[in-house]
């Protein structure tokens, strides 16, 4: 059963950063605080855990299990997804595309579970465009980058995304903002692409890419 917190538990942080409010684009507020949540209780140990909730950290080898995963699917089966699905707002389990919500939460899982540190309002694209050991050159390259835009399955999406937090050593990005981008892709996949081009996939990565790239390109030139 999970320990979800009730009104009578004090917690001891604003989930959500105002930088990260305002870039969440594919995520409710109350769903990326209650996946920061659960993210927190999945990685931190509990003394860790302590300075930012009274919550209790999940059983040792559940964010392993996920990490095994190799499709959401698969992720739908195991105790981390369930216990994130039972952490999450009522209205985002009952909406009449509730199908649709299992498959974008559990890949959700299955990528958060690859974070081991965070970085709050960082983004996945502005991390993968800091700049490598001096070198001049991004963590990810221009070429994998692009090929990271255009994938065209949730398998290939969740291989490259592990690839990517790989090469940004698996830390150093928000986990809500993570999840903004898998949940936009997986809206877009579904054939809802927005009417404003700066709420698009490829703007969103695109912009924080190359802003983070541009701040050590000139001086390399």
């Amino acid at each position: 059963m999970s320990d979800v917190v009730t009104p009578e538990t004090p917690e001891k942080e604003d989930l959500l950063t105002e930088a990260e409010k305002k870039a969440l684009v594919a995520l409710k507020r109350d769903e990326a605080a209650a996946l920061r949540r659960w993210w927190q209780r999945l990685t931190l140990t509990q003394q860790e855990l302590k300075a930012f909730t009274p919550q209790p950290p999940l059983p040792r080898g559940v964010r392993a299990v996920l990490r095994r995963c190799d499709s959401a699917e698969a992720a739908m089966l195991t105790q981390g997804f369930r216990e994130l699905w039972a952490m999450l707002p009522e209205a985002t389990k009952q909406t009449d595309y509730r199908d649709e919500q299992l498959q974008v939460w559990s890949c959700i899982a299955v990528m958060a579970a690859e974070l081991r540190e965070e970085e709050k309002d960082v983004s996945l694209a502005r991390r993968l465009g800091q700049q490598k050991d001096l070198t001049g050159k991004p963590l990810m390259s221009e070429l994998r980058f692009q090929q990271l835009l255009s994938c065209q399955t949730p398998e290939e999406f969740i291989q490259r995304l592990r690839r990517a937090l790989a090469l940004a050593n698996k830390q150093g990005l928000s986990v809500v903002l993570l999840a903004s981008v898998i949940a936009l892709w997986w809206r877009e996949h579904r054939g809802r692409l927005s009417a404003k081009p700066t709420q698009r996939l490829g703007f969103v990565l695109a912009n924080d890419y190359f802003a983070a790239t541009s701040r050590y390109s000139h001086r390399s030139d």
